[in-house]
């Protein structure tokens, strides 16, 4: 059954994407097919983007991408998401709940902000979220991809997940990668575990070759601090090591190399 979001992205865009074809099928196994479309070029989730509600691993238009900035946000367990903004100048002026990302970038560029320490941590997700769909609604066809059938080897996820840190923290001793079928790598080493969320393949920066936009998750084993980060999964070459560059946003804009 096709979801609600589907819907109304695909009747906000009707209009537009008269003659096109849309895809609405979950995605086939394979890259190639995964990519092969007889219409315009549309961006493919690998899984669904669990920031949102209703968002499932299909093909999109890039006006699709952007009608997403309508859907709730919601937490690991599909609750929905909210954070309160207050007045930029106004402090009698009551605060406004926010929970899309249209709603969220809104507020924040008529200076609203978030101003408790509980609402500062739930910003911060969104503006990651609001982030990576900004991401999403500029990606282009790569011209050049170098992933073995669209996803990188067990043994360069681990050696890159060797490198990586989390706070102050990076996984320690023999490192091991394994896939999901949904595209999600479970790494571990020592007492550290990072999840590697592969949102999808496309030329996130301009430079014609493929990248996989992801989403990274780690924290110590028995500990309760957790670490999150968006970046690109990056290999510029068919013997080229398995790269990580994280991505800064700034909430209204697609997010851009650095810490």
């Amino acid at each position: 059954m096709m979801s609600p979001l589907k819907m109304s992205v695909i009747g906000a865009g009707a209009a537009a994407a008269a003659g096109v074809t849309v895809v609405t099928q979950t995605l086939p196994n394979k890259e190639t097919e995964r990519l092969s479309h007889a219409s315009a070029w549309e961006v493919c989730l690998k899984s669904d983007l669990s920031f949102f509600a209703d968002i499932p691993a299909e093909c999109y238009s890039h006006e699709q991408v952007r009608n997403m900035a309508n859907a709730p946000l919601v937490d690991r367990q599909g609750a929905r998401v909210s954070v309160s903004m207050t007045h930029p100048t106004d402090m009698s002026a009551d605060p406004v709940e926010v929970g899309t990302c249209r709603d969220y970038r809104k507020a924040s560029s008529d200076g609203w902000y978030a101003l408790t320490s509980r609402e500062m941590r739930r910003e911060a997700y969104f503006i990651r979220a609001c982030g990576t769909l900004a991401m999403l609604s500029e990606a282009q066809q790569a011209e050049h991809a170098y992933f073995d059938n669209g996803s990188p080897r067990s043994e360069e996820v681990a050696a890159l997940a060797s490198t990586m840190t989390f706070g102050e923290r990076a996984p320690s001793g023999a490192v091991r990668a394994d896939r999901s079928e949904d595209y999600v790598w479970r790494v571990s080493g020592g007492d550290f575990s990072v999840a590697i969320h592969e949102i999808a393949n496309a030329d996130f920066d301009n430079d014609g070759v493929e990248e996989i936009l992801a989403f990274t998750a780690g924290a110590p084993e028995g500990g309760t601090a957790a670490f999150y980060e968006t970046g690109l999964l990056e290999k510029d070459a068919a013997n080229a090591a398995l790269a990580f560059t994280p991505l800064s946003f700034k909430g209204n804009e697609p997010g851009r190399a650095g810490g």
